[in-house]
């Protein structure tokens, strides 16, 4: 478990910190990138309203529904550091994400929706759903998921529930491609934060264990 939260956050935090601030000074290499994924996702006009359910299903507040549903669960099941555990890790990620929208302070993508308010990077629809789809495949499925093989399977099933939300947010000009990549990245970064803080500082009894 240490090994993966060094690893998140020395490549997790370089490359954000690579993005992020090349966002700022507006590199071309930012543009190239947003340019070809943007076109590339835009493969049919008439996604719209499926994107559109995407996007809300993974929206900040649907986010903390999932969030609430897996705690009251885990909760249930008397295990009450792994809950207690999401409950930290989403709140203080969704915390981390406003204060680098107000430092960054990107702007949306032109055509953007209406509802979609606010500055751009790093998208909050990514940001929450990362925390939640690489809590379950950092922390949670390795402890109760035995089975190498089908761990592997609902590691994948998660990851491409993440990217097809992330496609929908580039879809519907919410966001920038860079914008839900790094939204990524700053997920990865603080889970080895939080995880190497929270062994660091809650205490080791057969209780608080997972």
């Amino acid at each position: 478990m240490m090994k993966k939260n060094y690893t998140a956050i020395g490549i997790g935090l370089p490359l954000t910190l690579i993005l992020a601030f090349s966002i700022v000074l507006h590199a071309s290499w930012v543009n190239h990138v947003d340019h070809f994924f943007q076109q590339l996702v835009h493969f049919s006009p008439n996604l719209q309203g499926i994107m559109l359910k995407i996007s809300f299903l993974a929206s900040p507040k649907m986010d903390l529904v999932w969030m609430l549903i897996i705690v009251i669960i885990l909760w249930i099941k008397h295990q009450k550091p792994l809950a207690l555990n999401l409950l930290v890790l989403l709140i203080s990620a969704d915390a981390v994400g406003w204060v680098i929208k107000h430092l960054i302070q990107r702007a949306r993508p032109i055509q953007h929706l209406a509802i979609d308010d606010g500055f751009s990077f790093p998208s909050g629809h990514t940001l929450g759903l990362s925390i939640l789809v690489l809590w379950f495949i950092m922390i949670f499925l390795p402890v109760f998921l035995k089975n190498k093989t089908t761990r592997i399977w609902v590691d994948i099933l998660l990851a491409v529930i993440l990217v097809i939300e992330m496609i929908s947010r580039v879809y519907l000009y919410a966001h920038y491609p860079t914008d839900v990549c790094g939204s990524v990245l700053v997920s990865w970064t603080w889970i080895g934060v939080v995880e190497l803080l929270w062994q660091k500082f809650t205490p080791r009894t057969s209780k608080n264990n997972f």
